[in-house]
């Protein structure tokens, strides 16, 4: 990847919550580098980091339904974000009533499509969770895929939205046929069209993205990991040797069978290895971990690049699961400047504090959470 010639800044200086999870009304500034936040387990850490996340992509990072994030006894939420980008303050607001949808203004003006707002406050969260992309089935992996290219290709996006919305109409129509009795090979031939459209574009741009990712989360690896192992994804998919026309005509007689799409780019695999073995199988928990954050990471640098502005980087609970190794690497990486503005959570306020102290060069603010109350130290 090309270093860019000019990186604006770009920033959350503040954020405003009202009965978002378990946070209280709450106003914080921050600062434009690194922002520590302390507190028990159960304190509502992660769910300030959701917040941020949300302003980002307009949904939870646990998929949490709308009106489940809601606070108890609250009838709505409001998050409102001011971002400084290049000195320049732009203000996104996500509100939700219940029962009714939210609703998305950037700078007062509301937001219809929310699908436009992805990539516009690109951010990368790690979180423990996310070893379940290791053990989960291939649709996470899918997502985590489609999820870093969609902030940076508005075509992929929206390809992406429109294959799912064909697919689940197709797979309407094949259970309707199955229902009735009734087939119309013109009305599936119809679908089938606007799949192979889609579908073909799809597994172009992640083949490409993947070309070029790979060598970027290989390196993350090796200096996170000093080790000589050899780390590797594999995108899985029949369309690596076959047409999305052929695979459908292909599988007609099956899908019919079955009431659903058989074959398509909804069934590709991300294969991830660890020299030539299952990760999943082979993998030490120290491998899984250094494994998943050097993809976040490579998500970052990727990001990075793509959009010329650094990523909101939000750090869950991440001293807890790395060995001091591996931490180390990492809090090199953030003295050095690799970053830019960063969240971390945390249980231990001394370990924060003696962290940073040996990083001078460093602004730092800390914040106390406790059972969704939080304030400055």
């Amino acid at each position: 990847m090309k270093p860019c010639i000019f990186e604006p800044m770009f920033g959350l200086q503040a954020l405003q919550i009202n009965h978002f999870k378990n946070c209280e009304d709450t106003t914080l500034t921050f600062s434009l580098q690194v922002n520590c936040l302390t507190g028990k387990n159960g304190s509502g850490k992660t769910n300030l980091l959701d917040a941020i996340y949300y302003l980002s992509f307009t949904r939870s990072f646990f998929h949490t339904p709308d009106q489940q994030i809601i606070q108890h006894e609250a009838n709505y939420l409001r998050v409102e974000g001011l971002y400084n980008r290049n000195e320049l303050e732009e203000k996104v607001v996500i509100a939700l009533q219940k029962g009714e949808k939210k609703s998305l203004k950037v700078n007062n003006n509301e937001v219809r499509k929310f699908a436009d707002h992805i990539g516009q406050y690109p951010l990368v969260m790690i979180t423990p969770n996310d070893i379940m992309l290791i053990h989960e089935g291939s649709e996470e992996r899918r997502k985590f895929l489609d999820g870093m290219i969609a902030q940076t290709d508005k075509v992929y996006l929206n390809n992406l939205l429109s294959y799912n919305r064909t697919l689940e109409q197709r797979n309407r129509q094949l259970k309707d046929f199955a229902e009735s009795g009734n087939f119309d090979q013109t009305l599936l031939a119809s679908y089938n069209d606007q799949l192979i459209r889609y579908g073909d574009a799809i597994h172009a741009k992640r083949s490409a993205f993947l070309q070029e990712f790979i060598p970027v989360f290989r390196s993350y690896y090796l200096t996170i990991s000093s080790s000589t192992e050899v780390v590797n994804l594999i995108y899985e998919s029949e369309l690596n040797s076959n047409s999305m026309t052929h695979l459908l005509q292909q599988s007609e007689s099956n899908d019919l069978a079955a009431q659903r799409t058989t074959k398509g780019i909804h069934k590709d695999e991300l294969v991830f290895e660890i020299d030539g073995y299952a990760l999943k199988k082979v993998g030490s928990q120290g491998q899984q971990k250094t494994f998943i954050i050097a993809l976040k990471l490579a998500q970052f640098a990727y990001l990075n690049q793509q959009l010329g502005i650094k990523p909101l980087l939000l750090l869950d609970d991440i001293f807890e699961k790395l060995d001091g190794e591996r931490l180390k690497k990492l809090l090199h990486m953030i003295g050095h400047d690799d970053f830019g503005q960063i969240f971390i959570t945390d249980t231990d306020l001394e370990r924060l504090q003696m962290i940073f102290t040996l990083m001078p060069q460093v602004g730092v603010k800390y914040f106390s959470v406790n059972q969704g109350t939080i304030h400055e130290l």
